[in-house]
């Protein structure tokens, strides 16, 4: 049986001690066979770069690793994926964490099916805590990763980030990551994939997207999301569909204002 294919793992990262040991040890504890994990962090001045530093001593035919002045998260994710070498390709913030055994059923679905351009598992939001939260919000995301149809994307994206999986020819056709102030708006790079093929579904939890009020500045989301609805313009016409985004827009931050009550 052929191998299992490579799968490379970017985390970009500044400031995140917190958290950071969680999401490498999501990673490593899979002890997934053909792996390479990137970490690009932005010199980060917590305990963020000795906790890498301690992980790359433990696995150094795994971790690749540096900590150096960027432009943001857009400019270290994409540095990154410029040192990728594996068949498989995504990133994961580093306060984000994968589910056990994820990586495994990512890997032999691109071992069984070898053609896939992309694929989407289910996710969920957890808080700072790593309690679940935004169920509400999970669900209805789920029902449209189920139909996933490319006009359903244009309206909301319904992909949880690090349950996003990216073939290199996929990604080498359609890369690199588009930003805004320094943050990634992958939307844009989904819609281009989705033009060519929608992602093929997965229905397994892949992993837990962190989101958390203290980070979470008003004026700055209120940017991503009117960037947001440009990238939609810039895929679509319809001015339907586009009514529907500015909508859904309008749902995400009643979201994020709730957040920032509990």
């Amino acid at each position: 049986m052929k191998s299992l294919p490579k799968i490379s793992i970017v985390i970009p990262s500044y400031n995140k001690g917190e958290y950071i040991q969680e999401t490498l040890e999501s990673i490593v504890s899979q002890r997934y066979p053909n792996l390479e994990v990137i970490i690009q962090d932005g010199a980060s001045t917590d305990e963020t770069v000795g906790i890498v530093k301690g992980f790359a001593k433990k696995y150094p035919k795994i971790i690749n690793w540096i900590s150096k002045k960027d432009r943001g998260q857009v400019d270290a994710i994409n540095r990154g994926l410029e040192k990728a070498t594996g068949e498989i390709i995504t990133y994961i913030n580093a306060d984000d964490v994968y589910k056990r055994g994820a990586l495994l059923i990512v890997g032999k679905y691109f071992q069984e099916n070898p053609e896939t351009f992309w694929i989407a598992g289910r996710g969920k939001v957890i808080d700072s805590e790593g309690k679940e939260i935004s169920r509400i919000v999970t669900f209805y995301k789920n029902i449209l990763l189920t139909i996933n149809y490319y006009p359903l994307l244009l309206i909301v994206n319904y992909l949880m980030q690090p349950s996003v999986f990216v073939s290199r020819s996929a990604y080498e056709k359609n890369g690199v990551f588009s930003g805004i102030g320094g943050v990634v708006m992958e939307y844009d790079l989904w819609l281009k994939l989705g033009k060519t093929e929608m992602p093929k579904v997965l229905n397994d939890h892949i992993s837990d997207f962190r989101l958390m009020a203290s980070n979470i500045s008003s004026t700055q989301y209120m940017s991503v999301l009117r960037r947001d609805l440009e990238i939609a313009k810039k895929h679509t016409a319809n001015q339907i569909l586009l009514f529907l985004h500015r909508l859904h827009n309008l749902g995400r931050v009643l979201t994020v204002r709730i957040a920032k009550l509990v």
